[in-house]
């Protein structure tokens, strides 16, 4: 009986081994590509092509695929979403029984994978039955469950694989398209306790890229999502270099990502690549720095600090949320600057082949563009703080902004800055007119130093000392940057005597008193009120009236003016009811260029006498501007 049982054993082991070995040389000869085709397009319900697949059997078991291709949706930009020329891989066969996986010699080449939305919203890497019909918005739950790191406790081992000649790309919606060209990837780990590498040459969108990175061991990162994996990398493409250093709990689809990084670049030449602003630009010189994070829907850049140009950030706060089911992104920045210079910054703000590319960079001329696109993708809300600000040839103190852009808007409910010493503030919003826009605002300004101010306009010195507060409204139509907005608005402006004095000299002047024959009027006299009313279309205006009451008496006044032509006519004369016995009240014309205008007698032109009637006039004001001019004793007419 055990002689018996002994051969039996022995001839089932024999037996065994004779159909192991003959499944062995089958399966080493067979081609599967029909097999796994089937199978594959039972589960994708896709069309799936698979032109040779062989399994060799051995220590290491070599997997050999060729001509690979799934086809996309039917509404879909290609007819395929992935092919693939050749996939080569080992796997070690003891590491399939007692896991996890361990990998070694992979090849992939001419990969090439097209991930999009159509314009419906679909995703064609939904596979199944259902796979081309919309679908409700998921809830918060669903999403968050979509959204979960996977979990990689059972990620093979890789020892060494190389990526060639293959390319990913991601198409929106709305047709956009970004795409990663791998032209060479390597990754190695001598063992699953030493450090992860990898090495990239490629592009994205076109522009050249470099990577070289080094991550924890592929054991830590079995350990994700619990516990982040650490990464070092170092970026290049052309003269830009940028490092990260931190962690990710979802290395496979870069989330969860937590680190420092830096920028730096001294043409931006790349950015502006990236960004798609193609053309000839102006070198822009920049340094950056912070930390950033991501995870899920949102991208956030924060301590950010460096300098863009002449302009010095000193900490930005930037978060971006992607938008779902159709829904535009939503930026928000906070950034405070020590120096902003818009004239530096210039080739970023301004279009291709605009004043200030690289062809004429000493022609520099800010100029910044208005424009409201209907879909603005992103929505952008900041908040911009800045203690110098350079705009040309104005040189701003303590600038505070805040801004938001909706669709056909932007609304600028704060601007608050400093200004020769006068503090300016104001609201207002910009609104699309067909291919153009429109602008309407609201200005404060207050201690405005009548010296400083008139010495910025480039006026002639005045016998007037104080400080003056302005209320403006203004509104520009079928415009289309600030500089052409500011050139061609319709300004109301009222404007009041906070407090003064004016050379006594001047109102005897004024008033023609023959005193004056006799002896030198010395001092001064303070202002009781002064009041102006400037209405002013595209640089040509008005201001009437225009009243200053004295202790030494009234004069009242109206000015014309062209401010593309630097140009003025004021007359001016004092009320005889205010003035003394011996004052003439003879009204005074003033004419010509700002900086050297003429002096004459209003009454011996037509021009002069017509704006002598009209220098007590009352002007009309808007009711924003009502409160602001009736609380001013000059407000009421002269006799």
């Amino acid at each position: 009986m055990l002689r018996w049982f002994l051969v039996s054993i022995l001839s089932l082991t024999v037996l065994l081994l004779a159909l192991f070995g003959a499944g062995w040389i089958w399966i080493d000869h067979k081609d599967l590509a029909a097999f796994a085709t089937a199978k594959l397009e039972k589960k994708l319900d896709r069309t799936v092509h698979i032109g040779a697949l062989h399994v060799h059997p051995g220590t290491w078991l070599t997997i050999e695929a060729d001509d690979v291709s799934i086809a996309n949706i039917a509404s879909g930009t290609r007819p395929q979403m992935v092919t693939l020329g050749h996939l080569g891989a080992q796997i070690r066969l003891t590491s399939l029984i007692w896991g996890p996986p361990e990998t070694r010699n992979v090849v992939i080449s001419k990969f090439s994978g097209l991930f999009e939305r159509t314009p419906a919203h679909l995703p064609n890497w939904r596979f199944g039955p259902h796979q081309n019909e919309p679908r409700p918005p998921l809830s918060p739950e669903e999403r968050a469950k979509a959204n979960a790191a996977p979990d990689l406790h059972d990620a093979p081992g890789l020892r060494n694989a190389t990526i060639l000649d293959s390319d990913v790309t991601y198409r929106s919606a709305n047709g956009a398209s970004y795409k990663a060209t791998l032209e060479k990837v390597e990754l190695a780990s001598t063992s699953d306790t030493s450090p992860f590498t990898m090495t990239l040459a490629g592009a994205y969108n076109g522009t050249p890229v470099n990577i070289s990175a080094e991550m924890e061991p592929i054991r830590e990162l079995r350990k994700t999502p619990q516990r982040p994996y650490g990464t070092r990398a170092h970026v290049t493409s052309g003269d830009m270099t940028s490092d990260f250093t931190g962690t990710l709990t979802d290395p496979m689809d870069f989330d969860g990502v937590e680190g420092h990084t830096t920028v730096t670049t001294p043409t931006s030449d790349t950015l502006f690549s990236v960004a798609g602003m193609k053309g000839d630009h102006a070198p822009v010189k920049l340094t950056l720095s912070g930390d950033f994070s991501h995870s899920g829907d949102n991208w956030h850049f924060r301590k950010a600090n460096g300098t863009i140009q002449t302009s010095t950030m000193e900490d930005g706060d930037f978060t971006l949320v992607e938008g779902s089911h159709g829904k535009p992104d939503d930026v928000t920045a906070k950034i405070g600057f020590g120096r902003l210079d818009i004239n530096g910054l210039m080739p970023i703000l301004a279009p291709s082949g605009s004043k200030g590319s690289k062809k004429s960079p000493s022609t520099t001329h800010a100029d910044l563009l208005l424009l409201t696109p209907p879909d603005p993708d992103p929505l952008v809300h900041f908040d911009l703080a800045a203690r110098q600000l350079i705009y040309n040839k104005l040189d701003f103190a303590n600038l505070k902004i805040q801004a938001a852009q909706i669709p056909n808007r932007i609304d600028v409910p704060v601007l608050r800055l400093g200004y020769v010493g006068a503090s300016l503030s104001a609201n207002g919003h910009i609104e699309a007119d067909g291919k153009s826009s429109r602008i309407a605002a609201e200005v404060a300004l207050t201690h405005g130093d009548i010296d400083r101010l008139r010495r910025v306009a480039g006026l002639a010195p005045v016998p007037v000392q104080g400080t003056l507060s302005l209320r403006i409204t203004a509104s520009a139509n079928n415009v289309h940057t600030l500089n052409e907005a500011m050139s061609r608005a319709d300004l109301t402006a009222a404007v009041s005597m906070e407090k003064g004095e004016i050379a006594r000299e001047i109102v005897e002047a004024a008033s023609m008193d023959l005193r004056l024959l006799f002896r030198h009027a010395k001092g001064v006299t303070p202002i009781t009120c002064l009041l102006g009313v400037l209405q002013m279309h595209q640089g040509i205006g008005v201001v009437v009236p225009l009243r200053l009451r004295t202790g030494a008496g009234t004069i009242a006044a109206k000015a014309n003016f062209d401010l593309n032509r630097r140009w003025l006519d004021l007359v001016f004369a004092s009320r005889p009811f205010s003035t003394s016995f011996f004052a003439l009240d003879v009204p005074v014309r003033v004419s010509g260029r700002f900086d050297a205008p003429i002096l004459s007698l209003a009454k011996w032109s037509k021009e002069g006498r017509t704006m002598l009637a009209d220098s007590n006039e009352v002007t009309n004001l808007p009711p924003v501007l009502q409160g602001f001019a009736a609380s001013n004793a000059c407000a009421r007419p002269t006799r």
